[in-house]
């Protein structure tokens, strides 16, 4: 009978197609969507396939401490998130669900279509790079991830203005990191570290979240209503 940790191996090893597709599609999704309410959700789905393709390289338990590690940071930034909409709310600013409720037709196309065409120039380069320029001890799927999580985390981080987007592109970028770090040592004792940077970068982003909530430093409170 097989044990857990050689179950968790088997699906990793075949899953290697699927979570590549996943990791793309999420962070695709993060770069078009500036909704917390649906990118948090999705992002879960980003730390799953991280931890698949990172339980290939060692003990897939300690693998586990990624997944898990995403899931309590973004359990965290959702209620910092939801915190900062009512406080917003009580000043009667946009916020999230109104963003889904009322969306602005006018901007919206252009935006989507800006980060669209930018999120494919990121993948394009990303292919481009795994192949020509591969990173030490990792494979070609290893490389594409982290070329690609930390292109996307870059352009978040670049062009976002709230606290909780450019906090998402500095996981993800965290997170293609560690895809490019873990091949060259892959032991538990980084991959726990790693998990608690995790953790800690969440810390610091919800905190940010709440203080730029109550710091009102709009004037007009439309400004803040970009999808």
């Amino acid at each position: 009978m097989l044990s857990f940790a050689e179950l968790l191996r088997q699906l990793a090893e075949g899953a290697v197609g699927p979570s590549l597709v996943l990791l793309i599609v999420s962070a695709g999704f993060v770069v078009l969507v500036r909704n917390w309410r649906l990118v948090l959700p999705v992002m879960v789905l980003q730390y799953v396939a991280v931890g698949l393709l990172l339980a290939r390289l060692f003990d897939p338990i300690a693998a586990l401490f990624k997944p898990m590690a995403g899931s309590i940071t973004l359990i965290v930034l959702s209620l910092a998130a939801q915190r900062a909409d009512d406080v917003r709310a009580e000043r009667g600013e946009s916020v999230a669900r109104e963003r889904l409720a009322r969306p602005n037709w006018q901007r919206l196309p252009a935006q989507l279509l800006l980060r669209a065409v930018t999120m494919a120039l990121v993948l394009t380069a990303a292919f481009g790079a795994a192949v020509r320029f591969p990173l030490p001890g990792g494979t070609r799927e290893l490389n594409l991830g982290a070329y690609m999580l930390i292109g996307c985390g870059l352009i978040l981080m670049a062009t976002a203005y709230e606290s909780l987007n450019v906090g998402t592109g500095i996981l993800m970028l965290v997170s293609g990191f560690e895809l490019a770090y873990v091949p060259l040592e892959p032991s538990v004792g980084v991959s726990a570290l790693l998990a608690l940077t995790t953790l800690l970068i969440g810390l610091a982003i919800a905190y940010l979240i709440l203080a730029d909530a109550d710091a009102d430093i709009s004037p007009d409170p439309r400004s803040r209503s970009a999808p």
